[in-house]
């Protein structure tokens, strides 16, 4: 009976284990925020340096955007620094942006890897852009790295039509 309840408890500790691997902390939600607001506040301001350090630096890093005020896809950190130092020498003008982000969905692939998917509403003199965003992670000596930037527009106008319309 005791070798019996003892192989039960060590099974269901492996499995909370495996389940419990899936899950990000808070405080490691809290860093990742951190690093996309980062990102985003450093691309604005035009700090190719500063917004270069979000970013594992890899032939496999990916930064795709399609919104109002661009639309870019770009494969390979050289690819990527290439076209937004290119986009920041035609851009110059740092621009003032605010940003809220809801319905956070992160998943923890494994300890160094976290997917997660958001809603992000980016309002720029007034104006607002909806996007759905992705964003792959990985823990780098301590650090949390984007290797998968992707933002997509969600257009509002038709979501408001169809409210109305019912």
């Amino acid at each position: 009976m005791n070798l019996r309840f003892l192989l039960l408890v060590a099974c269901l500790l492996c499995l909370h284990n495996t389940f419990a691997q899936n899950i990000t902390s808070s405080e490691e939600q809290g860093q990742i925020k951190q690093v996309i607001a980062d990102e985003a506040n450093y691309f604005n301001a035009r700090n190719v340096e500063k917004w270069s350090l979000c970013y594992r630096q890899t032939a496999q890093t990916y930064w795709a955007i399609v919104d109002k005020e661009l639309t870019a896809q770009q494969e390979n950190w050289d690819n990527i620094s290439k076209f937004v130092n290119t986009y920041f020498s035609q851009n110059p003008k740092a621009t003032k942006a605010s940003y809220t982000r809801e319905n956070f969905n992160f998943r923890k692939v494994n300890p160094t890897y976290v997917w997660l998917s958001f809603d992000q509403t980016k309002t720029i003199d007034g104006k607002k852009v909806v996007t759905k965003e992705l964003r792959i992670m990985e823990l780098i000596k301590g650090e949390w790295k984007i290797v998968n930037r992707t933002g997509f527009s969600v257009n509002t106008e038709k979501k408001e039509e169809k409210t109305t319309k019912q």
